[in-house]
């Protein structure tokens, strides 16, 4: 028996809800643990993990969040080009030809060289108008910021170039789960900041700790943290929930689009890789791994419907997926479907969906392509 897909009232085959209330609890934890001792820069990079960077934005600053922090100037000019008017932060690398708009969108910007600098100090010389820069020291990333050898010397110059301001000193965790390694990580960046101190440099911002970073070890963080994963109430490691109360911000939904009852003995999908054992009843789902659901869940996660689990057979697709509703009896077409949260008793959590992946919650968020809708709920 089969049956042909119906319209649903959400106007989407897939949408993502996200819970401002639970962004907005999750900076107030952050900002709590502060004590008044500095602020929260909440990063809002790659459309804020899948989340929607502007609704996340502004719920965040009115939490209590001072800063936001991005990856590139593009994103950081959709903030302000939204009527954010708060300090945002380029954490990544900034390329020649965006200097001009960073500045004009007075985005702070991170140096990782002194080309760049030159070229902020002349460019900012030139229009008039101060480039706040902050230098990040590589501690042990080995990416993008300056050796700690070359930190003080790097700062000095910095400081000395005309148009620029040299409002903050930073690094970035390689592993902040690993405690051995990321104490080294302090005591690399710690000794910059005394050296530069002694050298009479004392940018108003010190900042290392991300969400993990600023659970585990409150001397990393300073006088600014800078939450990711935990803003939208995601964990690295589970006993991090222990610490501190963070609440899921995100739910993932679909609708039934197609049912389809074979014999024991089908197979299904690409590459054959599930054959049904019994008489069994498939829901076909509109979304696929370009819609985020990715491939490495074939045949491994499950969905909640009606409050029960059905699991994913057969290889996800591009646009679809496949679920056993065998023994869920009252799914018909048009019946929704919870990628991630709660149904009923139930709850799919970002987490779950890594492990199945064999990833981390990062890759899940951030992957969500353009088709699924987005809403903001309270």
């Amino acid at each position: 028996m089969a049956m042909s897909v119906l319209p649903h009232p959400s106007q989407h085959r897939a949408w993502i809800e996200v819970n401002l209330s639970a962004i907005e609890n999750n900076v107030r934890a952050f900002v709590k643990m502060m004590r008044g001792r500095g602020e929260v820069m909440c990063c809002v990079k790659a459309d804020a993990y899948g989340h929607g960077s502007i609704g996340v934005s502004l719920s965040a600053l009115n939490a209590g969040a001072g800063r936001l922090g991005v990856a590139t100037v593009e994103e950081g000019e959709e903030l302000r080009l939204s009527g954010i008017t708060a300090p945002i932060h380029i954490l990544g690398a900034t390329l020649p030809e965006e200097v001009r708009n960073a500045l004009a969108h007075n985005l702070t910007i991170s140096i990782h060289d002194l080309e760049l600098a030159n070229l902020l100090s002349v460019e900012a010389c030139r229009l008039q108008k101060p480039a706040q820069v902050n230098l990040k020291i590589d501690t042990g990333m080995g990416r993008l910021g300056i050796l700690p050898r070359q930190a003080v010397e790097t700062a000095l110059t910095v400081d000395r170039l005309p148009g620029v301001e040299l409002t903050g000193v930073f690094t970035h965790f390689a592993e902040a789960e690993d405690q051995a390694y990321s104490e080294k990580q302090i005591t690399l960046f710690d000794e910059v900041c005394r050296e530069l101190e002694r050298k009479g440099i004392r940018p108003p911002l010190k900042h290392a700790a991300n969400t993990t970073a600023a659970i585990l070890y409150p001397e990393a963080r300073h006088n600014l943290i800078r939450p990711g994963l935990g803003l939208y109430g995601c964990h690295n490691l589970p006993e991090l929930a222990e610490k501190i109360e963070l609440q899921p911000a995100l739910t993932w939904k679909c609708v039934v689009v197609h049912l389809k009852d074979y014999p024991a003995g089908a197979n299904l999908g690409y590459n054959r890789t599930f054959t049904t054992q019994r008489p069994t009843r498939i829901a076909v789902l509109p979304l696929g791994y370009a819609d985020g659901y990715v491939r490495a869940l074939s045949n491994h996660a499950e969905v909640l419907i009606s409050g029960r689990r059905a699991p994913v057979v057969g290889i996800i697709s591009m646009d679809y997926t496949t679920v056993d509703v065998t023994d869920i009896p009252q799914v018909e077409v048009g019946s929704e479907v919870t990628l991630i949260g709660r149904d009923g008793e139930d709850l799919i959590t970002v987490e779950e969906l890594a492990r199945h992946a064999q990833t981390i919650p990062y890759c899940i968020t951030a992957g969500f392509g353009r088709r699924p809708g987005r809403c903001y709920v309270r």
